[in-house]
């Protein structure tokens, strides 16, 4: 019977620890921070994951708090030790960068190599750049590819957009126009404006796709469009290739993929 009653008490603290939490989490979703704050200072002390999580990037932000990229390590070093990718990736952001601590880009990509181990696809992006430039660990091209592909398989944009580059150029891999545009073309769909630029060249030259200058238009308006400085310069060029009724069908195209494929704000 005491066993029973136990059994049951650690089910209704339970319970009562995961109402806390949706509440905290739903006033810091609000900006409520005040309220969210308190409540994730008793949680993580008391290891929920998810609670050190969130006070890490309070501390990290400001938010509720004075700003303190100590304190933020700290608790996303807690949660980093449980296997929490999101916390690791943040951990090796820290190290990589120097914040709050040396840098030290071997423990950063210590840290990376733990999360993109689990999938988590901003810390294999970011192996595989420093595997690329050999930061922290010998320059090595193949390793670089093989994480930029693990990646790019999950969606990762700029993984996609490097991935192209590579059979673009040639480098690492076999010159591949088709794969370049491949992968090209699903990152700039993502909104990923060196894509879109890239792809707009690819029309341009009629490398992998028949040359179309309509195309080509609408792709580097939409790199245009955020700003992207080759794609503006190539925005104006391909303006000046075009006659009024290029134009016209262009500007069409242009506000087709403007619909599908402009850059949308990511979920935080």
């Amino acid at each position: 019977m005491k066993h029973w009653l136990s059994g049951i008490l650690i089910t209704v603290c339970s319970m009562q620890a995961l109402a806390d939490y949706d509440s905290a989490y739903n006033a810091y979703k609000n900006g409520n921070y005040d309220v969210a704050l308190p409540v994730f200072k008793q949680l993580a002390g008391e290891g929920n994951v998810k609670a050190q999580f969130y006070l890490g990037g309070m501390y990290r932000l400001g938010q509720g708090v004075e700003k303190n990229y100590a304190e933020a390590l700290k608790w996303y070093t807690k949660a980093a030790n449980t296997g929490e990718p999101k916390a690791q990736h943040n951990v090796a952001l820290f190290y990589h960068n120097g914040i709050a601590v040396e840098r030290d880009i071997p423990t950063a990509i210590s840290w990376y190599r733990k999360a993109a181990s689990q999938g988590y696809v901003d810390s294999q992006q970011n192996l595989a750049l420093l595997y690329y430039k050999g930061q922290g660990v010998e320059k090595d091209i193949q390793k670089a590819i093989d994480w930029w592909r693990k990646a790019a398989e999950l969606g990762g944009e700029r993984a996609r957009h490097n991935l192209g580059l590579m059979y673009y150029k040639g480098t690492g891999v076999e010159q591949d126009y088709d794969q370049a545009m491949h992968w090209f073309r699903l990152a700039a769909e993502q909104g990923f404006a060196e894509s879109q630029n890239s792809v707009g060249v690819m029309y341009y030259e009629g490398q992998s796709v028949p040359k179309d200058l309509i195309e080509a238009y609408a792709w580097f308006r939409l790199a245009s469009d955020q700003d992207h400085e080759t794609g503006n310069l190539n925005f104006g060029i391909i303006t000046s290739r075009l006659d009024p009724a290029g134009l016209e069908k262009a500007e069409e195209k242009y506000l087709d993929y403007k619909s599908r494929y402009s850059r949308r704000k990511k979920d935080e």
